[in-house]
C-alpha cells in the first residue's frame, strides 16, 4: 500500500494529472461555496494551496491571486488563466505582505497538513481577510465508520484528513464560525468523498 501511495503522490504533483483526477468531481466538490457567495460582488480573491489553476475560473470577475508552493502547478496556471500568480508559503508573513482580500479561500488543502501547520495557516489566512470578507474553507473529512468515504480519505496523498467535529474545532481556534456544512459527493448512490464547507470571520 505504502508503494501505492508513493506512486500516486508523485503522480499528482504533475499537473495534468492532477487536473485530470479533479475534473470529474470538481464542481460537485464546489457546489456549497458556490450556492452561498455572490461571485459578481466578489472583488478580490486569494486562492490558498491554488495547485494548477483548478478554481481560478470561477474567480475570472475578481481581482485574483493563487498562491501554491509548487512551482509547476503555478507555472502551469499562469499560462492557461488571468490572475497574479506566486509560488510561496502564505504562512510566510513577508509573503503577500500588507494586502487583503474580500474571500480567503482553501480548497482541500489544509489535510495535507498537521494540526500545527494549519493553526499557522488559518491565523494567517484572518490577517489576510479585509473586513467584511470572509475565509472559505473546503476540506476532506475522514468518516468515522467504514465506508468508501472513509477508504479514499485513508487513501488520499493528504495524511490528515480529520473527523468532521476536529475539523470545526481547528476552524474555530481562529476565526468566528459563521456557516459549518457536512457534504458528500461522489457517483449517484455512491458517495465517494465526505467534505466539510466553513466559512468564518477573523475573531
Amino acid at each position: 500500500m505504502s508503494v501505492l501511495r508513493r506512486a500516486t503522490d508523485r503522480l499528482l504533483e504533475w499537473p495534468l494529472v492532477y487536473r485530470t483526477w479533479q475534473a470529474p468531481f470538481a464542481s460537485a466538490k464546489l457546489e456549497p461555496f458556490l450556492a452561498r457567495v455572490d461571485l459578481a460582488h466578489t472583488r478580490r480573491v486569494l486562492d490558498v494551496g491554488c495547485g494548477p489553476g483548478t478554481n481560478a475560473p470561477i474567480f475570472a470577475r475578481a481581482d485574483y491571486v493563487g498562491i501554491d508552493i509548487n512551482p509547476e502547478y503555478i507555472r502551469v496556471a499562469s499560462s492557461r488563466y488571468p490572475g497574479r500568480w506566486v509560488v510561496g508559503d502564505v504562512t510566510d508573513e513577508t509573503v503577500l505582505p500588507d494586502q487583503q482580500f474580500d474571500c480567503v479561500f482553501a480548497n482541500s488543502l489544509m489535510h495535507h497538513l498537521d494540526d500545527r501547520s494549519v493553526r499557522s495557516l488559518l491565523g494567517r489566512m484572518a490577517r489576510l481577510t479585509a473586513s467584511g470578507g470572509r475565509v472559505h474553507v473546503l476540506d476532506l473529512v475522514l468518516p468515522p465508520a467504514i465506508s468508501a468515504g472513509r477508504v479514499l480519505a485513508q487513501l488520499d496523498r493528504g495524511r490528515f484528513a480529520r473527523p468532521v467535529e476536529r475539523w470545526r474545532s481547528l476552524f474555530n481556534e481562529h476565526l468566528r464560525e459563521e456557516h459549518f456544512q457536512p457534504y458528500a459527493f461522489g457517483l449517484p448512490f455512491l458517495p465517494l468523498w465526505q467534505m466539510v464547507y466553513f466559512v468564518g470571520v477573523p475573531k
